[in-house]
């Protein structure tokens, strides 16, 4: 009798133990799973505290930086301009533009607020061209939510 309440006080303890081992890990993903981003999936702990407007700017400056103009066809062009322009045509105009550039460094982003369907989010942003010049931009970026994801609206927006 009293070995099966040392094995009966022993399991509690397990499954306690266990219970709150999971409860942790669950913790951990829940607060992991936000902080990484859409545009490669790699964790990034600025982008857990930022909105979902500042997330796809983020994501557009990545895929800049990494030279990947499908990503942003796919991902954060308006449905209205992808039915416009092709996607070879589209890449190609990317890649013209990007050709001079060696580098781009994202410093700061705000998310400036909501109106008239639009979100509007100023991007500080550093680029390095090819020929050793390195410029200081501030612009600031409109966005749509379409289909549940936030799409840069390209013709109010000058990059």
């Amino acid at each position: 009798m009293f070995t099966v309440l040392i094995i009966s006080a022993t399991f509690k303890k397990l499954v306690k133990r266990s219970f709150y081992r999971l409860l942790f890990l669950f913790l951990i993903i829940m607060i992991a799973l936000p902080a990484c981003r859409s545009y490669d999936g790699k964790f990034d702990v600025t982008y857990f505290f930022k909105t979902e407007p500042e997330k796809a700017v983020l994501d557009f400056f990545q895929s800049l930086a990494n030279k990947d103009p499908d990503f942003i066809y796919t991902n954060l062009l308006p449905d209205k301009d992808r039915n416009s322009i092709s996607r070879g045509k589209y890449v190609d105009e990317f890649n013209n533009i990007l050709s001079d550039v060696e580098s781009i460094d994202v410093k700061r982003t705000v998310y400036l607020g909501y109106e008239n369907n639009m979100s509007k989010v100023v991007a500080e942003f550093e680029v390095k061209y090819k020929n050793g010049e390195v410029k200081q931009y501030k612009k600031y970026i409109y966005l749509t939510e379409e289909n549940n994801k936030w799409k840069i609206i390209f013709e109010k927006t000058f990059i």
